[in-house]
């Protein structure tokens, strides 16, 4: 069983916050319900999910799903900081799955179907990527970032699986590959002159990838290959926002 840790530290309030009348994104409404209820719902539902432990407004967050989670805690000023907060009150050896509070579409199957390739894999980090034809296949209207491999056109996911030693060992590391997430270009400056040539040049493979962020880390680093674009579809802009609402109102 792995432990989940779900990301809802406020910040300062953008477009969407604004529009949507609401201090955190976590909070959005969709068919009268928050957004994170979504993603705490599919984890409770997961088979590989123990507990769940949220960083962000306890206030806000407590009365749709305090009764849901192991905990609710008020998040610091950083990704890293809210990461370092959660892991600290597990304070245990379960390998963690960390996720963003603002992919509402996410299901257990997803959830599930991550987790059992990290362990076949035996890995110490995992992070999903799917192909390009996957997610227009079932979203068409939906926008997102990718990244041209030898081979094929992928995209990245909003969730994390980790061990904790490489958290407490690797911290200024994982934030970096975490904040970066969305850019191409800084992940390949991050893996090195060899690595953005071939980048460029469309020659880049996933096993290198894997190997050089191995390498680096010190760790079993993977690419998980991944069927459910629903993990890709966070809330970023108000085209994604129309979607999600499509797709979960009754």
């Amino acid at each position: 069983m792995f432990n989940a840790l779900i990301l809802a530290g406020t910040k300062e309030k953008g477009p969407l916050e604004i529009a949507e009348n609401v201090d955190n994104k976590a909070l959005i409404m969709i068919d009268g319900r928050p957004m994170i209820e979504y993603i705490v719902d599919a984890l409770n539902n997961s088979e590989n999910i123990d507990k769940i432990l949220v960083v962000g407004p306890k206030n806000e967050l407590n009365p749709y799903i305090g009764k849901k989670v192991e905990e609710i805690l008020s998040p610091g000023n950083s990704i890293l900081k809210n990461m370092d907060i959660g892991l600290n009150y597990f304070n245990s050896d379960n390998s963690l799955l960390l996720l963003t509070s603002d992919i509402p579409l996410i299901t257990p199957e997803a959830i599930d179907e991550f987790l059992e390739i990290c362990t076949k894999r035996k890995a110490f980090i995992g992070y999903p990527i799917i192909t390009k034809e996957r997610i227009v296949k079932k979203y068409p209207e939906t926008e997102r970032t990718y990244i041209k491999m030898k081979e094929g056109v992928f995209c990245g996911g909003n969730i994390v699986f980790f061990k904790p030693d490489v958290f407490f060992q690797k911290k200024e590391l994982i934030r970096e590959l975490f904040d970066n997430r969305k850019s191409t270009w800084k992940y390949a400056k991050i893996l090195g002159l060899k690595f953005i040539l071939k980048f460029l040049f469309k020659t880049l493979t996933l096993e290198e990838v894997e190997k050089r962020v191995t390498d680096i880390i010190g760790y079993n680093s993977i690419a998980v290959m991944v069927s459910y674009p629903e993990i890709m579809i966070d809330l970023d802009k108000p085209s994604d926002l129309k979607l999600i609402r499509k797709c979960l109102e009754r």
